[in-house]
């Protein structure tokens, strides 16, 4: 009795065989279960009739697919989810419009005249502490003279008017904008102090850029969740 091969190549003479029927569709360069159900049933439909599979084969072609198939499912709901956790967090962080925040960096704002305060700490004991706010354009607007502080943590609150200079000659209260501020501090041998500063502000706007959220503060500064603190 002649045999009937089982590779593609000895098979595409029998009558209705598509040898497509084995491989992927072009252009797909995953197998689903579906496909894989195609070779299971192909490779019964021409098996060797004087030599078929074995119970042990099918049942362990059948345990495979259908393990297959259960981590599909598995994946597919793990998906869904994630989708679903990442929604209900960036729901939550709906709940911290209006809200202030303690968060890195020494930006401070100036929106619709109120101002953004900020937080410092001094790791030693200082003979002078002086602070400078300077605008966008990196000009300094205001000096505030701290005098000798002890190590620890103070909050700096800018009243939002300049310093008498050629930007504000009467001292008049700086415009709504953006702008930083500057801790220099010196211990009594004239060495500089490190300082680690904060800002606090409110959060005006929430956006979000690849998947990730932004946090606007003060309708001036944007930062990302990372940098914030405390939510006060």
């Amino acid at each position: 009795m002649s045999s009937i091969a089982t590779t593609a190549a000895s098979t595409t003479g029998l009558s209705g065989y598509d040898p497509n029927t084995l491989y992927p569709v072009a252009g797909k360069k995953e197998m689903d279960s579906q496909d894989f159900m195609k070779l299971f049933i192909t490779q019964l439909q021409y098996q060797d009739p004087s030599k078929p599979m074995d119970t042990y084969q099918m049942s362990a072609q059948l345990s495979q697919f259908t393990s297959m198939e259960a981590t599909v499912k598995m994946s597919s709901n793990i998906e869904k989810l994630l989708a679903s956790q990442t929604s209900q967090n960036n729901l939550q962080l709906l709940t911290l419009l209006d809200k202030d925040v303690l968060a890195n960096g020494n930006s401070i704002g100036i929106a619709d005249g109120k101002v953004s305060a900020g937080e410092f700490d001094l790791a030693d004991k200082v003979e002078s502490c002086i602070i400078e706010v300077y605008n966008s354009s990196n000009q300094i607007v205001r000096q505030v003279d701290m005098k000798a502080l002890d190590a620890g943590t103070y909050q700096f609150a800018w009243d939002g008017k300049g310093s008498p200079s050629i930007l504000f000659p009467g001292g008049e209260t700086a415009p709504d904008g953006f702008y930083t501020y500057k801790v220099k501090a010196k211990d009594f041998a004239g060495g500089d102090v490190d300082v680690e500063s904060r800002m606090i502000a409110k959060v005006t706007g929430l956006s979000f850029k690849d998947g990730k959220a932004t946090l606007t503060l003060n309708k001036q500064v944007e930062i990302g969740l990372n940098d914030i603190q405390e939510i006060q």
